[in-house]
């Protein structure tokens, strides 16, 4: 089976099974191609004053752990 590669310009989410209820994490969490540039992207399901839900998300480098001994 052929490896998957990311096309630039997309991005998969998946929901984020670590989310609980009243928390500010992400409702999804992912990654995609952006100029090239692999991020990680993240989506919360918001809901407006008038009752309307809407999406909002961001993206940024992936995280790196740092190496650090400290």
């Amino acid at each position: 089976m052929a490896e998957y590669k990311q096309k630039d310009g997309s991005f998969t989410l998946w929901k984020n099974k670590y989310k609980e209820d009243g928390d500010k994490k992400p409702d999804y969490t992912g990654n995609g191609m952006v100029n090239g540039k692999k991020q990680q992207f993240s989506l919360w399901i918001n809901e407006d004053d008038n009752g309307d839900r809407y999406l909002s998300g961001q993206f940024k480098d992936p995280y790196k752990k740092k190496d650090s001994p400290f």
